[in-house]
C-alpha cells in the first residue's frame, strides 16, 4: 500500500536536494547575547579595568593611610594644588627638553635605520655598536654624561637622546631591510636613483616599523627626560624627588605623575593616528 511516508521518500529520492530543510520564511539570526556584546566591545572593556584599578587603589589608600598612599580626592585636589601654588609652570622647560631631544633622536635615529638596512657594510660596521648600547642599562652611562655636558640643559637632552634613539633605529633598519625584492628590482628597472629610491621606495614601504619605532622611543624618551632631572635633582624631577620627603606629599607626587603620563599618552595617540595614516600609503607603495 502506498502510503503517504513511501510517496515522501520517493519524492526525495527523486528531487535533487531534498533533504535539506529549508530555512523557514521570515526565520532571521538570533541576536549576540548581551554579555557577548559587551565583551566585545573594547570601551566597556577599559572601564571595567580602569575602574577596577581605581577602586583597588582607593580602597588599599584608605586601609593603608594618607602616609603610604593618598586617596582619589585627594590627589585631585593635589592637581589643583599644583596650578594654584604654579609648581605646574616646572613642566615647561621639562616638556622642552623632551622636544628638543625626540626631534634630535629621530633626526638621527631614521637615516643611521636606513643606512643599516639598506647598506651591508652599514649594518656589519654600526650594528655591534647599535646592538650593545641599547641592551646597556643607560642609567649607568649618566656619571659620564655629566662629566662632558655639566647638569644644564645640553646634558638633559643628551640622556633624551641616548634613551630614545636605539628603537627607532632598529626598526627603521628592520623595516627598510624587509622591502619586497619585487618593489626594489621594479625601481632599480627604471634607472631610479639612490635618493629617490630611498624617499620614494624604502621609507613609504618602511613607514609602519618607523613609526611603530619612534612611538617605543617616545615612550623611552619621557623616561630618560625624568631620569635625567631626578639624577641632578632639578625641575619636575627635584619635585617629584621633594614630594616624597619631609613633608611628606604623596598627594602632589601623584597628581603631577598623574599630569606626565597624560602627556605621554596624548603623544602616542597621536603617532598611533599617524601610524594609522601611513598604513595604507605603505600598501599603496608596495602594490605599485
Amino acid at each position: 500500500m502506498d502510503t503517504q511516508a513511501t510517496r515522501t521518500r520517493r519524492s526525495t529520492r527523486r528531487s535533487p536536494g531534498a533533504g535539506v530543510p529549508e530555512p523557514l520564511v521570515g526565520a532571521r539570526e538570533a541576536p549576540p547575547s548581551r554579555v557577548r556584546a559587551l565583551l566585545n566591545n573594547k570601551w566597556f572593556l577599559r572601564v571595567v579595568v580602569y575602574g577596577a584599578i581605581v577602586i583597588a587603589f582607593q580602597v588599599t589608600a584608605i586601609v593603608q593611610g594618607p602616609f603610604y598612599l593618598p586617596t582619589i580626592p585627594q590627589i585631585l585636589g593635589g592637581m589643583v594644588e599644583l596650578f594654584t601654588e604654579g609648581h605646574v609652570l616646572v613642566l615647561g622647560p621639562t616638556l622642552q627638553q623632551l622636544v628638543v631631544g625626540f626631534i634630535l633622536a629621530m633626526a638621527i635615529a631614521i637615516p643611521l635605520g636606513v643606512l643599516m638596512g639598506r647598506f651591508r657594510f652599514a649594518e656589519d660596521l654600526l650594528a655591534p655598536w647599535v646592538n650593545t648600547l641599547f641592551v646597556t642599562s643607560k642609567e649607568s652611562l649618566l656619571p659620564l654624561i655629566v662629566l662632558v655636558f655639566g647638569l644644564g640643559f645640553g646634558y638633559r637632552v643628551t640622556v633624551v637622546v641616548l634613551f630614545a634613539l636605539f628603537f627607532p633605529v632598529i626598526n627603521t633598519a628592520a623595516g627598510v631591510r624587509y622591502v619586497e625584492r619585487e618593489l626594489r628590482e621594479t625601481a632599480e628597472a627604471f634607472a631610479t636613483p639612490r635618493w629617490r629610491m630611498v624617499t620614494q621606495v624604502y621609507l613609504p614601504a618602511a613607514a609602519p616599523f618607523i613609526v611603530a619605532g619612534t612611538r617605543m622611543g617616545l615612550a623611552m624618551a619621557i623616561k630618560g627626560m625624568v631620569i635625567a632631572e631626578i639624577w641632578v635633582y632639578i625641575g619636575t624631577g627635584k619635585l617629584l624627588s621633594a614630594f616624597t620627603l619631609s613633608p611628606r606629599r604623596l598627594d602632589l607626587y601623584y597628581a603631577l605623575a598623574i599630569m606626565i603620563i597624560a602627556v605621554a599618552i596624548a603623544l602616542n595617540e597621536l603617532l598611533k593616528e599617524a601610524e594609522r595614516r601611513l598604513r595604507p600609503f605603505s600598501q599603496v607603495q608596495r602594490e605599485t
